[in-house]
């Protein structure tokens, strides 16, 4: 297991260098390195420099990768508009105008008309495969984010109900996860297109509402102070002032976590952010010579602003190719107005004015990662319909940056069409920052294709067929199989032990013939075990074969598939994942295959596994 570790280790640094697109050369080779492709995320070339005593130095130069767009166009009436040309669009970059290297339309109609040519295989009990018969991918993997820490608790299953009503009308083969925000962000149901999973993930019996755990005096009324009222105002302000910093944070933290997860799937993610909002500066006031406060209402309150943090954000959303749409689940609300006795002329003013800041602040993060906020509506579910048909009718140009520098800098982006009457969204711009840091230089972790694949929720991958029998021992255990690898202190005994028999089809699996006629390959199986709420790893294991076969060997593995098996354990109690992975150390293809262990049954027939007390 050391050996591999170093192995991958050494993975991950050469990973990193292709990333950064340093090209590793000897002294007799010169040259500046081709910038690798990436959204935005900065590339590195070697550039050759002479050192005194002639001999010559490769140093770093930074340099700016291919960039890519996405923008929707829509007519008069807001009807996607489809059929354009490459010739009628023209971009630009600081007011100059760049040549796209690449041009594609997505349509929604064409993605999710593809039906299966055959019945899904039924398999026998306890065993799972990611060949898998569904509907054609339909494009963008959209996310549905229930946020519990914004949204007023009378709201809440309101807001369920409708995102139900979203899972029945979404078009079939929909790539739909589920993810909630309260304290900390988890993930109910990764990407699937089974309904009723979305369903489950979305309302069951243990999503009762929750009042915010920041006690939001303006959010919750059965949580409120009954004293707050009797406090003068600065006070009552302050306490709002705090409250609000603490959303601010607890959001963009989810929105930076979100993006950092997301960069690892390739392709275009839709973001659909159920939220109460927030603000991003406090306090957000009226002008107040415009609305001078009234007697005993002078403010001395706590001040902040997150409008650097903000950036950043959604600077790594753009980066990950996620668009956010943000959609208020307050739904249309009806705001004190001055003259109402039930509440001062203070609070009337300022609570409408914390709120139109709050949607401009939604109308910030939307239209920096090329989104759309909705508010003031109580359609959630047309809202969010109208959000995934957005990401996924659209067109897609990528250019090359004629300004070469990474000096974090805001580029400009314009994108212009020749027809009239129509409506372009995008994204604004980018900053020139190097993949490996965000704007405020915090190191940004590179992940390999093998570590994205891993990410428990993120979509099967199938560059590498498989399938797996799981059987799950009689009894438990005290200790762990030698090769597996406790990531947590959370993975306490007693365990229940879970052999897992893989049979994998080597086609995509590059193996090599040697002059004496054998096949030799690399490839490794991996296994993570999960927390239910995806929060942690909780153990692992991982077995990495070289195998060295006849030719005749070799070609019966072609049609029967390679068998190995590998053992790992859970804690024996709750509700935990096993994500399962083969990935080819040559050509770096992964399969990958999620399996909750409840749908995990003791057989009658099954095996005493080593170790274990039956």
């Amino acid at each position: 297991m050391s050996g591999w570790r170093s192995r991958e280790n050494r993975k991950i640094a050469a990973a990193v260098l292709l990333a950064l697109g340093v090209a590793v050369a000897g002294h007799a080779q010169g040259g500046a390195s081709t910038p690798a492709t990436s959204s935005n995320a900065g590339t590195a070339g070697a550039v050759k420099q002479s050192q005194s005593n002639g001999q010559p130095e490769y140093t770093l130069q930074a340099r700016v990768p291919l960039t890519i767009v996405d923008v929707v166009v829509t007519d008069e009436k807001g009807k996607f508009v489809h059929g354009l040309k490459q010739t009628d669009f023209s971009v630009l970059e600081d007011k100059q105008e760049m040549k796209p290297s690449s041009f594609e339309e997505h349509r929604s109609e064409t993605t999710r008309t593809v039906v299966p040519t055959a019945a899904p295989m039924e398999l026998p009990a306890n065993t799972f495969s990611n060949d898998t018969l569904t509907p054609e991918k339909t494009g963008p993997l959209n996310i549905l984010l229930f946020d519990a820490m914004d949204i007023q608790v009378g709201e809440q299953q309101v807001v369920r109900k409708r995102m139900l009503d979203f899972v029945d009308k979404m078009a079939a083969g929909s790539e739909v996860a589920v993810f909630s925000l309260y304290g900390r962000l988890t993930i109910d149901q990764g990407f699937t297109t089974d309904r009723e999973l979305l369903k489950t993930a979305i309302y069951s019996k243990k999503h009762l509402p929750v009042v915010s755990p920041l006690e939001d005096a303006w959010q919750d009324p059965v949580n409120q102070d009954p004293g707050l009222k009797s406090q003068p105002n600065y006070q009552i302000v302050d306490r709002e002032g705090q409250i609000a910093a603490l959303r601010a944070q607890y959001a963009l933290a989810a929105m930076t976590q979100i993006a950092r997860y997301l960069s690892g799937i390739p392709g275009r993610k839709n973001l659909i952010w159920f939220t109460g909002s927030f603000p991003l500066e406090f306090p957000p006031f009226p002008d107040p010579v415009a609305f001078p406060p009234h007697p005993g209402e002078m403010i001395r309150p706590q001040s902040y602003s997150f409008e650097n943090e903000m950036k950043d954000a959604t600077d790594l959303l753009a980066r990950a190719h996620v668009a956010v749409f943000p959609v208020d689940g307050r739904g249309l609300e009806v705001l004190p107005i001055l003259g109402d006795k039930s509440v001062s002329a203070f609070e009337s003013r300022n609570r409408n004015f914390v709120n139109q800041v709050e949607h401009m602040a939604m109308e910030e993060i939307a239209e920096q990662t090329g989104g759309k906020a909705f508010y003031n509506n109580n359609g959630f579910a047309e809202e969010a319909e109208e959000a995934v048909e957005s990401g996924s009718n659209y067109y897609t140009l990528t250019y090359t940056p004629t300004n070469q520098k990474i000096d974090t800098r805001f580029r400009t982006i314009t994108v212009k069409t020749n027809r009239p009457g129509l409506h372009l969204v995008y994204r604004p711009g980018y900053y020139a920052v190097s993949p490996d840091e965000s704007l405020s230089g915090m190191k940004i972790p590179r992940p390999t294709a093998l570590q994205a694949a891993m990410l428990h929720g993120a979509p099967d991958m199938n560059d590498i067929l498989f399938t797996v029998r799981v059987v799950r021992a009689r009894g438990t255990e005290s200790t762990l199989p030698v090769d597996n690898q406790r990531n947590s202190s959370e993975m306490k005994p007693p365990y229940q032990r879970y052999a897992v028999y893989y049979t994998t089809e080597i086609g995509n699996i590059a193996f090599s013939q040697g002059a004496d006629g054998n096949y030799t390959s690399d490839f490794e199986f991996e296994v993570f075990v999960y927390s239910a709420d995806g929060g942690k790893v909780l153990n692992s294991t991982n077995r990495e074969v070289r195998p060295i076969i006849p030719a005749s060997t070799y070609q019966s593995m072609l049609h029967d598939g390679a068998l190995s098996s590998q053992e790992v354990d859970v804690p024996a109690k709750g509700e935990y994942f096993l994500r399962i992975a083969v990935h080819d150390l040559n050509n770096d293809r992964v399969g990958t295959l999620e399996i909750p262990v409840s749908s995990i049954k003791l057989e009658q027939d099954d095996p005493v596994l080593s170790g274990t007390k039956p």
